[in-house]
């Protein structure tokens, strides 16, 4: 038999307990409720996923390469990375393809990046060299890229001349607006396009041309033309022979001079000048030995008849 006391006693213990059971608070503390709130929260949970790491990186990168041997360590591997990729042979330039060009331009422009070669695709400028190209007078537009087989593909589009012009300073190569392309040594190379010389030519282009379309009859003959105190021209021709065109309407007087030259055979005879400045009153100038000749020759016909 247990006594009474004990039963007692184990009666008040288990009534304790059931009360302290009773009396927990299921709610979560302070601290446990306002983080819960704090995490709900869309810019928290930005900032503890993605700025704190974001600035634990930064921190542990500035801390590393705050020390000048660390960044020269990082330095160091990243332009091997590069040399090393940039040596790939399937990046290696070998030759230069020039299109388009003449082959004085082509020289041009294997003089200037002829030496280059072999290189790196990653180590030219394609824009900078495109502009370089542009910038040669005889280069109308140039497209400069990089196609395959280890070439470096230069297509331009290249200003035609359409006169060799002679002054001071040498012959150069002019296009039909004038503009000046180059500088040439020798006018056999160019045969091909008429001569011009004298100051002030390469403002009228025009007019010249349209002379030389009027010379067509004696195009054979002509070696070019040239322009007289900036207001006329004068068209040589073989032997030296020259046509002195007037100021206004020089070819109506160029059509006259090849009939009336034609007709009278004028192109095959000792005559230095056909002189149609003034078309109404067009004159001759005789060569100085055909002029001496003929003088020798009236002497001695006065001298025969003055004999009979």
């Amino acid at each position: 038999m247990q006594s009474l006391r004990s039963n007692h006693r184990r009666y008040l213990s288990n009534a304790i307990s059931q009360h302290e059971l009773m009396s927990v608070d299921p709610a979560p503390s302070l601290i446990s409720y306002r983080l819960q709130r704090l995490w709900l929260t869309p810019v928290f949970r930005v900032v503890i996923r993605i700025g704190l790491p974001v600035f634990l990186i930064c921190l542990f990168a500035f801390m590393f390469l705050s020390k000048a041997e660390n960044w020269d360590y990082v330095r160091g591997i990243l332009n091997d990375a590069q040399v090393s990729i940039q040596s790939q042979p399937e990046y290696r330039l070998d030759a230069l393809s020039i299109e388009g060009a003449s082959p004085l331009l082509q020289q041009d422009i294997q003089t200037k990046f002829g030496s280059l070669f072999p290189i790196s695709a990653f180590k030219l400028n394609l824009d900078e060299m495109r502009k370089s190209i542009e910038n040669i007078p005889s280069v109308e537009s140039a497209v400069v890229a990089v196609s395959a087989a280890g070439l470096l593909s230069i297509k331009v589009l290249e200003i035609p001349a359409a006169f060799v012009w002679r002054n001071e300073d040498g012959l150069k190569l002019v296009s039909d607006n004038g503009k000046i392309l180059r500088n040439i040594m020798y006018r056999v190379d160019f045969g091909n396009l008429p001569l011009i010389a004298g100051k002030g030519a390469v403002a009228v282009l025009a007019e010249a041309q349209s002379i030389l379309v009027h010379a067509n009859p004696i195009l054979h003959r002509l070696r070019g033309l040239v322009r007289v105190g900036q207001r006329r021209w004068n068209l040589i021709l073989l032997d030296g022979q020259t046509i002195a065109l007037p100021e206004n309407g020089p070819e109506l007087a160029l059509s006259q001079a090849i009939v009336l030259g034609l007709a009278q055979n004028l192109f095959k005879r000792d005559i230095s000048v056909i002189d149609f400045r003034n078309p109404r009153r067009p004159t001759l100038r005789i060569r100085p030995i055909a002029l001496k000749n003929m003088k020798t020759s009236k002497i001695a016909t006065l001298l025969e008849d003055q004999n009979e």
